[in-house]
């Protein structure tokens, strides 16, 4: 291992120079894996030479707990170090935010539950504002820091630690690209390469945080491909790559999520559906009373999973069985085939993929709870169908009849309840009424007419039979029919 510095010359050729002050010296290689990482950004206002005053990276060195802490920045880094703080006993934390999103890649639903969390915690966020000036007050010393951040807007905030988070960059100032303008270095300064690492010159590579890996493992994971790729078999071209990354986010409690958001979906224009459970609908969760929640993002035509978005404890370990089905291209079919061990937050998935499964047979439904009653009374109908050896459309007339008790040419929802109790289905006056709004696609209508009956079933007035008396005196409707 040389320790020193290196800057690139040509596609086979570093200058290096020794860290112990030794005359520089060039070193020919064959292959070059690029892995300088990240470091964080430091913008005006913020004075980083002032006591208290820490960035992502310096913010390990503190040797002390704060008592009132500022955090710039909304993003993962500053809401894990600002709950952390908060945890430890600092008296108040307060995020200023510029934007008016906390962590914009997560999903609406996440962003939502995470900033009620984190203020049931004591936590004040500040959005949609800037840092004005930052300016250290008398008497602040290193080991008890003084500093004030004025706000647009004039609000001033005191404390003795502020810790700016506004994102990473890569670190390639000083590598010598520019000797190599073939090499791209794109925003935030991340080198742009494929996904084997590849810049596109020589056998020159990058990984990790320097071409935005973010995470430890994303950049082992690289380093490992961009290597096969140089000397493996050649196996690694015949591997399907991960299309969707597992990521987390180490508040209390958990986030995780792996594929797209809602927002994604619907600004791609794809015809999507979400489904969102909750940890107290699992057996687990009943146990537990912990709070959280999965959420589906899935293709409502086919029923693929797109994205998968967790809130709650063990969601950065839950995780990865969405992750894994949303790169293979599972459907909520396949998942509710997937038998899940007993008693675990698993059993969400299955809960979900249910649910969306029931939004895809009936996608037009204004309460799907109402439509799968509105299929059990079909799948009653159907049954009888079977044994009369008769299309359904044949006997609706007849049906409706057994519905509308009195013969008025319409059915109220007392008649509807009765009909329903009848056929074994003990619904409360509640869920009668949502099969009423259903039936009749309005929440005005206290009834519903023959035309509206006949619609549920998908069959047009015409089509169904208009039986004569004899006829329907010699078809009696059954009961339980």
């Amino acid at each position: 291992v040389l320790q020193g510095t290196g800057e690139l010359v040509d596609e086979r050729t570093v200058k290096f120079s020794p860290s112990d002050g030794s005359a520089p010296k060039d070193l020919f290689f064959e292959t070059m894996v690029i892995a300088t990482g990240s470091k964080s950004n430091r913008f005006p206002p913020v004075d980083f030479a002032l006591p208290g005053v820490y960035d992502s990276d310096t913010i390990w060195g503190i040797d002390r707990k704060p008592k009132h802490m500022v955090v710039q920045g909304a993003g993962i880094i500053g809401l894990e170090y600002a709950l952390t703080f908060k945890k430890l006993g600092a008296e108040s934390v307060t995020i200023v935010e510029v934007g008016d999103k906390v962590v914009p890649m997560l999903d609406g639903a996440l962003q939502e539950a995470c900033k009620e969390t984190l203020t049931s915690q004591g936590i004040e966020f500040v959005m949609k504002t800037k840092f004005q000036t930052v300016k250290g007050l008398p008497g602040t010393t290193k080991e008890n820091p003084k500093i004030r951040v004025t706000l647009e807007g004039g609000r001033t905030l005191d404390c003795d630690t502020l810790l700016s988070a506004c994102g990473r960059s890569g670190v390639t100032k000083g590598l010598g690209l520019e000797n190599l303008p073939e090499i791209k270095v794109g925003r935030c300064a991340f080198i742009q390469a494929d996904e084997n690492g590849f810049t596109g010159v020589g056998q020159i590579y990058a990984v990790g945080d320097v071409v935005g890996g973010n995470l430890a493992t994303i950049g082992q994971a690289q380093a490992v491909r961009a290597i096969r790729t140089v000397y493996g078999s050649g196996m690694i071209t015949t591997e399907r790559g991960t299309t969707a990354k597992p990521f987390g986010i180490w508040t209390i409690p958990e986030i995780a999520w792996a594929g797209i958001t809602e927002e994604k979906a619907k600004a791609d224009g794809i015809n999507f559906g979400t489904v969102t459970v909750t940890f107290d609908r699992s057996v687990r969760g009943c146990v537990t009373q912990e709070e959280g929640f999965l959420k589906l993002v899935y293709n409502a035509e086919n029923g693929q999973l797109l994205g998968v978005h967790m809130f709650g404890e063990n969601s950065c370990d839950l995780i990865n069985f969405g992750a894994e089905a949303v790169c293979d291209g599972d459907t909520v079919y396949d998942v509710l085939q997937f038998v899940f061990p007993a008693v675990t937050y698993h059993e969400l998935y299955y809960l979900a993929a249910w649910e969306a499964k029931q939004r895809i047979m009936h996608s037009g439904a204004r309460s799907l709870q109402a439509a799968a009653a509105w299929q059990r009374v079909e799948t009653a109908l159907q049954k009888y169908c079977e044994e009369e050896k008769r299309p359904i459309q044949d006997i609706l007339h007849h049906a409706f009849r057994y519905f509308d008790l009195d013969s008025s040419g319409f059915v109220t929802p007392d008649q509807l309840k009765a009909a329903l109790t009848g056929l074994g289905m003990d619904l409360s006056d509640e869920e009668v009424k949502e099969m009423v709004v259903e039936a009749t696609g309005s929440a005005d209508d206290e009834h519903i007419e023959y035309e509206d009956f006949l619609r549920i079933f998908g069959v047009k007035a015409k089509e169904a039979e208009k039986e004569s008396p004899e006829a329907e005196a010699e078809a009696s409707p059954r009961p339980g029919i």
